[in-house]
């Protein structure tokens, strides 16, 4: 993906809530396909959390549903949910998560380990 200045706000902003909740070691890279955004590990309790910058372009994008799809999916060798974070600026918020329930990502018995962050657009968090 392209590195345009609100994804690579939105992916700073991401990685500070990541770190806040303690996801703060990056993971190695390893040669898993497609490999996630943003990838850490909590250092305390050793588990794994992904994440996933998301601008209002991407929201009708084939890949980046496929994208959403696969990692909401994702679980750990003993088959426990990844939490999973999706950066998505605020005002897109509404649109990300309908398309997370078309997709049957998220709904009301599902999707609690998908989490949707809000973030401030660079002009409104200043």
């Amino acid at each position: 993906m392209s590195q345009s200045p609100a994804r690579s706000h939105l992916r700073h902003e991401l990685e500070a809530h990541m770190a806040g909740l303690g996801y703060s070691r990056v993971r190695p890279k390893r040669a898993a396909t497609p490999a996630p955004e943003i990838a850490r590990i909590n250092p305390t309790r050793g588990s794994i959390a992904y994440g996933q910058t998301v601008l209002r372009r991407d929201l009708q994008r084939r890949s980046c549903q496929e994208r959403l799809l696969f990692f909401s999916r994702r679980r750990t060798r003993r088959r426990s949910s990844i939490l999973f974070f999706i950066g998505v600026p605020d005002e897109d918020q509404h649109e990300l998560e309908a398309l997370l329930e078309q997709l049957e990502i998220r709904s009301r018995t599902r999707g609690g380990h998908v989490h949707v962050v809000p973030i401030p657009t660079a002009e409104t968090s200043r």
